[in-house]
């Protein structure tokens, strides 16, 4: 069945707030329906906006704690819209301040190269900010999730500023009945998908690589991630070599989501594609991700 075409969210000016300096692309957040939103301006010959959406989209079916995202158009300039996760009192803590405070000699501010922000390291970091097992154990498992979804849409951008823990006051009365004000962590849900599902590729490629199957698999194993395998290494791992990685040593972690991908239909992306409206996604682009899709589902079903 073909999907409706998702609407496009008119952005009027008078809905800004402030510019959001973090990243590469121009964006900034604005007050929609009593909420803060981002809007995240999509690059030329681009489908950032609708890999994100697509994306997110697919984090949902897996279960996975993610953001509202909505193609949107501001003053002609096409991208998309973002709902802010964060209510007013909560505090995102970025990946790299994480690390900073976790791992000696840490560079928050170094953002290529970046060869000390590896799985080890952050799996180091969190295990210090959550101290029973339990919920240590709860939050390897969803991060590993997010590895696992970026495995999925090839996200190649899990730097150290997308991924945070989520900082969240609380009050409570102690014995007395006296009301004492807490903090609450959690880690913060998966966001900013936009580097994913080929979204940088122009027509010509697109149709290359979805007439062989082989190149797929190719393109899936040669991309560049945010999160590399160990301080000496020169550039970042391919998000399915990062989950391959951790499978061979953190199974238990691993094996529910490979389950989780395992159960989708073949064709579980179909009518998230459809839905995108054609003056956004080419034709060659959805056959694209189709493709991709069946491939990077067939490798991670195989990982264990």
């Amino acid at each position: 069945m073909t999907e409706e075409p998702a609407a496009i969210l008119e952005i009027d000016p008078a809905w800004r707030r402030e510019i959001e300096d973090m990243g590469s692309k121009p964006k900034f957040w604005f007050r929609y329906q009593d909420e803060m939103w981002l809007f995240k301006q999509a690059r030329p010959n681009t489908g950032e906006h609708w890999a994100e959406k697509v994306a997110s989209e697919i984090a949902v079916l897996l279960k996975l704690p993610t953001h509202e995202v909505r193609l949107a158009r501001h003053e002609g300039r096409m991208g998309c819209a973002v709902r802010s996760f964060l209510k007013k009192d909560h505090t995102l803590v970025h990946g790299n301040e994480v690390l900073a405070g976790a791992i000696e000699g840490y560079d928050k501010g170094k953002h290529r190269g970046q060869a000390d922000h590896n799985f080890q390291n952050i799996v180091n970091a969190l295990e210090k900010r959550f101290r029973t097992p339990e919920v240590r154990l709860s939050v390897s498992k969803r991060f590993v999730g997010y590895l696992v979804l970026d495995a999925l849409v090839g996200n190649t951008d899990r730097h150290h500023e997308n991924w945070g823990i989520v900082i969240k006051p609380v009050v409570q009365n102690d014995t007395g009945g006296v009301p004492v004000s807490k903090r609450r962590i959690g880690l913060a849900p998966t966001f900013d998908h936009g580097s994913s599902l080929g979204r940088e590729l122009l027509e010509d490629r697109a149709r290359q690589l979805v007439a062989d199957p082989q190149a797929i698999n190719r393109y899936i194993r040669k991309a560049t991630g945010g999160i590399f395998q160990n301080a000496h290494a020169r550039k970042g791992m391919s998000p399915i070599a990062l989950v391959e990685l951790i499978a061979a040593t953190y199974p238990e972690l691993v094996r529910p989501w490979k389950d989780r991908v395992a159960a989708l239909p073949e064709d579980f992306a179909a009518p998230m594609i459809s839905s995108v409206p054609a003056s956004c996604m080419t034709e060659a682009s959805r056959e694209f991700v189709l493709a991709f899709l069946s491939a990077s589902r067939k490798m991670i079903t195989k990982i264990l």
